[in-house]
């Protein structure tokens, strides 16, 4: 009999070791690599990565036919979805290379948008097209305002490397893995349990957005109506601090939540899409851009059919399995053709129906079709600033610099010299003001000041935003609100009256008394813009100008007695307002 060479005896011994071991681990005829031989209790991440079909090699790497621990394991990668490995696991050609692709160019992973503002009003630099991978190169530019983003902003975009520090900010980056592996404490090994293995879901919870989204805009803590306090933990809850906070040492107040979290429950991905949310695969220095959901795709829908078995509706209606799929029915799309397709007319009635759980919710569909959205000279107005019932406002930020002390760099985690502080003179939440957006919506206005150190550029830099503060009520303002209170105008918080024929404003800021140097009141959007309209960004927003609000004033004296927003003089209002210039007669002019 011919003796076994020690090779055929390793292969003879390892059948058997297979053969005789239970059935619940002998894996490595079942599974399409032998990584679960070991692993073998692990739960499918998700029916669409179910271990059967995909193993765990095909996202993770490593040697998948080596049963010796260290040989499986060299160049095992423990997060796919990492922007910098992506190309080989999620975005390989076999599984998602063009969604990797777009996310790659995306706002979230690139933070154009940050880092061109913040270049262009740090006067003297200039908006360079800067983006973070350009920041984590070796030719990485330099100056104050990227050194100030580097120490106080890089935490949040999709290259940050996933749990690289502890709390809230090791829950941000991660690419891919940002977003669709939710953020619940798992250890990975639960004693006399399976192992349990991060779920990949396309149903992302809130908090998933919120943990990045609770700074600046703070459209994650607006919409669920948390307004982030001035600080020192009151109201104080008995002896204690109060309990209602917010990650960095932070609290809130609980006041209203937008309608849609309020009263219909919906999640962030109920409204926003794969494109606004992953890019289309252009690069935008503004979110506005990127993001596709405009309010008129679900209340002044244009519904259409889909586009066949596979179409990208077809795919998300199998992955989501929540949503029951639009067969025969007509489905939303977005301004750039993304479908919607939560959105469904079912029986001639629009329904949107939620993607955590399918829960239908029947729509408004002739909103644009009502008198008062169709009121002449409203043509100009964005849903958001009738329906938007307040907005974060932060006035003065004080930030001081100390070239001395060294600080975190959030894209390298090394420290570097120069140390940035920052503080702020007052938090509000109140309406907000109202502006010009991309020079011709009007839109919701966010005021920022900020008191730039000697040591960077000696500069009282000013500037707005406008966005949607995810705020929406149902009740739209009032008429007056919007023709007769100097806060909406942008002339900040005060007394307004006509005196001799012209429109007098008392502002209820003190500029003088103010140790700050200035000679106008920080709620003031409109004076600060006139002073230093340098430094503004036209193109991207602006307050109001002068004439604008002569004409939105001049409303403001018919309102009196003309309530309604159908009142015959609304018509046609030049030609009323000649008609009240002209005639003595009138009943208010007695």
């Amino acid at each position: 009999m011919k003796s076994l060479t020690p090779v055929s005896l390793l292969i003879v011994i390892s059948l058997l070791v297979l053969f005789l071991q239970s059935p619940q681990t002998r894996t490595g005829l079942k599974y399409p690599d032998r990584c679960m031989t070991c692993h073998h209790a692990f739960n499918d991440p998700g029916k669409s990565h179910a271990l059967e079909s995909l193993g765990c090699a095909s996202c993770h790497l490593g040697n998948p036919y080596s049963l010796d621990e260290k040989r499986a394991h060299v160049g095992m990668i423990k997060n796919p979805g990492d922007l910098r490995v992506v190309d080989k696991t999620c975005g390989k050609p076999a599984c998602h290379p063009q969604i990797a692709s777009r996310v790659k160019r995306s706002i979230m992973a690139t933070n154009r948008g940050i880092l061109r503002s913040i270049q262009m009003h740090w006067v003297p630099f200039q908006a360079t097209r800067t983006s973070v991978p350009e920041l984590l190169g070796p030719a990485a530019p330099t100056n104050p305002a990227l050194d100030h983003y580097r120490k106080m902003c890089g935490g949040c975009h999709l290259w940050k490397k996933r749990g690289d520090h502890a709390e809230e900010i090791g829950l941000r980056g991660g690419g891919c893995s940002d977003c669709h592996i939710p953020d619940t404490d798992f250890s990975g090994k639960t004693p006399g349990k399976e192992q349990v293995h991060p779920a990949i879901t396309i149903h992302i919870p809130i908090a998933n957005c919120v943990k990045c989204h609770n700074r600046s805009a703070r459209i994650g803590l607006s919409y669920r109506g948390h307004y982030e306090s001035a600080g020192y933990g009151t109201p104080y809850e008995g002896a204690g601090l109060s309990k209602r906070r917010l990650s960095g040492r932070r609290f809130f107040l609980q006041v209203d939540a937008d309608v849609h979290f309020g009263k219909a429950g919906m999640s962030c991905i109920d409204c926003h899409t794969s494109t606004g949310l992953m890019g289309d695969g252009n690069e935008y220095d503004q979110m506005g851009k990127q993001v596709d959901i405009t309010c008129s795709a679900c209340h002044d829908q244009i519904f259409r059919d889909d586009r066949g078995t596979q179409s990208l509706a077809s795919i998300l209606f199998n992955a989501n399995d929540r949503v029951p799929h639009a067969r025969g029915r007509r489905i939303g799309f977005t301004r750039k053709g993304t479908p919607l397709y939560n959105l469904q007319l079912v029986g001639g009635h629009p329904i949107l129906f939620r993607k955590k759980d399918g829960k239908p919710l029947e729509l408004q569909s002739d909103s644009g079709k009502r008198a008062y959205h169709t009121l002449p000279g409203h043509e100009r107005l964005s849903c958001q600033s009738c329906h938007s019932s307040w907005m974060p406002q932060c006035y003065g930020c004080h930030l001081a610099y100390n070239k001395q002390e060294l600080q975190k760099d959030w894209l390298t985690g090394t420290l570097r010299k120069g140390r940035w502080k920052e503080a702020r003179s007052s938090m509000r939440f109140l309406k907000p003001a109202l502006g010009v957006r991309h020079s011709s919506k009007i839109f919701p206005l966010s005021p920022c000041q900020v008191f730039l150190p000697d040591a960077v550029t000696q500069q009282k830099i000013f500037t707005v935003s406008a966005f949607d503060p995810h705020t929406t009520l149902l009740q739209s303002r009032s008429c007056v609100d919007c023709h007769g209170d100097p806060k909406t105008l942008g002339l900040g918080e005060g007394i307004l009256w006509m005196k001799n024929g012209t429109w007098t404003f008392r502002p209820t800021y003190d500029a003088a008394a103010s140790p700050l140097g200035i000679s106008f009141p920080l709620d003031g959007v409109i004076q600060q813009a006139e002073k230093q309209s340098e430094n503004t960004i036209a193109e991207t927003a602006r307050p109001f100008n002068r004439s604008e609000v002569d004409r939105i004033l001049s409303v403001n004296g018919c309102l009196g007695c003309h309530k309604r927003y159908d009142d015959p003089i609304f018509r046609d209002f030049s030609t009323s307002l000649k008609v009240f210039k002209a005639k003595e007669d009138l009943p208010c002019k007695r």
